[in-house]
């Protein structure tokens, strides 16, 4: 991580904790008895243990990138960070378990596209993306647009041109509905002109023998999971789904460098808390998140997980807001049937 980044890193921790006594001061129009509450409860945060519930199997990318913030949360807080994995209906059991918690910072969420997706296609959902407040985001873990070795298609664009005279007759492995998996190769199978037929995984690990033996002919895959085999020449990496080229693969390049950038979707997770939680509190979670994050032992976790950590905390909820912009936009017609009575 070049160095200019921790110092920014660090210039931000101090904005931050300014930013917690503004807060604190500005009390969001809340009589003054309030006020003072919220600012007490604030400065002594946390008093007993934090829980983090990540709605993801334990030892998945994301759940693996969380535990790297949040060892080291405990660490500084001197109070347990307990880690709770809530996995099942594509995100919402975890989701809605801190739905329904206080809005008091100890219990938070993991949130991921999910958060935004879910209420937008799936009618069970009992959540909006609003009843969340975005805290800090926890990174990004980049997709790598991988093939068999054995496979012919030397660049994607041979694997397009190959699937566009064959409409259908290649496999993709979805390892999720409305995961940012699923989204990524249904707008890359928009933005090439292609059909490919998908089929329907549990999470990314147990697709990898099938795509290995060619049972599978293309898929997403998180960098993390495809560098090994990518090394051991298992799999062969034709793109990647990040604003720029991954350092352990940059010879491999971006899907908008190859005309494609519409078809980026790259896999961002971070801390969610319950709406209604103090301003005060968010502001001085932002701080604690940023100051670890800012840590050499955590900023090699990351480097060792092919995660891209995040520059700012508060940049999330900004990231938040355009992804659902975003496929809000994209879903119309979902989301149209979501909100049907």
């Amino acid at each position: 991580m070049p160095i200019s980044t921790a110092v920014s890193r660090r210039s931000w921790l101090h904005s931050a904790l300014a930013a917690t006594t503004a807060f604190t001061t500005a009390g969001l129009g809340l009589p003054l008895p309030a006020q003072a509450a919220q600012a007490k409860a604030a400065a002594a945060y946390p008093v007993r243990p934090v829980k983090v519930v990540v709605p993801y199997p334990a030892g998945g990318v994301i759940d693996v990138t969380a535990r790297a913030v949040t060892d080291a949360l405990a660490q500084r807080w001197g109070q347990p960070v307990i880690v709770e994995n809530h996995p099942g209906a594509n995100g919402n059991l975890g989701a809605q378990a801190v739905h329904q918690a206080a809005a008091d910072g100890y219990t938070l969420l993991i949130g991921s596209t999910f958060t935004v997706i879910n209420p937008l296609t799936d009618k069970t959902t009992r959540y909006r993306t609003s009843d969340f407040v975005p805290v800090a985001s926890i990174g990004s873990t980049p997709n790598v647009w991988v093939v068999p070795a054995s496979a012919p298609w030397r660049t994607l664009q041979d694997f397009i041109t190959q699937a566009r005279q064959q409409p259908g007759a290649f496999n993709v492995a979805n390892p999720g509905q409305g995961s940012s998996n699923h989204l990524g190769l249904e707008r890359l199978a928009a933005s090439a002109g292609i059909q490919i037929t998908q089929v329907n995984y549990q999470g990314q690990p147990p697709f990898i023998t099938d795509l290995a033996n060619g049972q599978i002919h293309i898929a997403p895959l998180t960098a993390t999971l495809a560098l090994p085999h990518i090394q051991s020449g298992k799999l062969r990496a034709l793109a990647v789904s990040a604003p720029t080229r991954l350092p352990a693969l940059a010879q491999v390049p971006t899907l908008a460098e190859l005309g494609l950038g519409d078809a980026t979707v790259v896999p961002w997770s971070g801390f969610m808390a319950p709406a209604g939680t103090p301003a005060a509190l968010v502001a001085q979670l932002q701080a604690a998140i940023a100051e670890v994050q800012a840590q050499p032992a955590v900023l090699q976790r990351y480097a060792t997980l092919q995660a891209q950590a995040p520059e700012r905390p508060q940049d999330f909820a900004q990231l938040v807001q355009r992804e659902q912009q975003r496929w809000t936009a994209l879903l119309g017609a979902a989301v149209k049937t979501a909100s049907a009575p």
